[in-house]
């Protein structure tokens, strides 16, 4: 991954967890374990690929205070590349409409106590 504050690769984990895109690294001090060192929401992320080579993935994505950070995920092979895509955009989609019915019975719950 290489972002604006990274100008070059380093090696991190993808892992897509509750609704939020994350990348980490090994954990030196315990054997087996990870740190997460981005933490990004996915209703903030776009993700598309890179014209002059379709191995990397050009994620544009919101951090803690809403600032526009630009990563470039580069990966072995473009199969690879198009299902990581795929999987981003479908949990992005699931994750709208998660948050969406949450937030409709949140509402409905607070009509419900109200009596209306």
């Amino acid at each position: 991954m290489k972002n604006n504050f990274i100008r070059n690769y380093s090696n991190y984990y993808l892992i897509l967890y509750q609704n939020y895109l994350c990348f980490a690294q090994n954990d030196g001090k315990i054997n087996g374990s990870v740190l997460i060192k981005y933490k990004y929401p996915l209703r903030h992320i776009e993700a598309q690929f890179d014209r002059s080579d379709p191995r990397i993935l050009n994620i544009l994505a919101k951090d803690k205070n809403y600032n526009m950070v630009d990563l470039s995920v580069n990966f072995d092979d473009m199969t690879k590349t198009q299902n990581i895509k795929q999987t981003i955009e479908e949990n992005r989609k699931s994750a709208r409409n998660t948050e969406y019915l949450l937030m409709d019975s949140y509402f409905d719950e607070l009509i419900n106590k109200m009596k209306f």
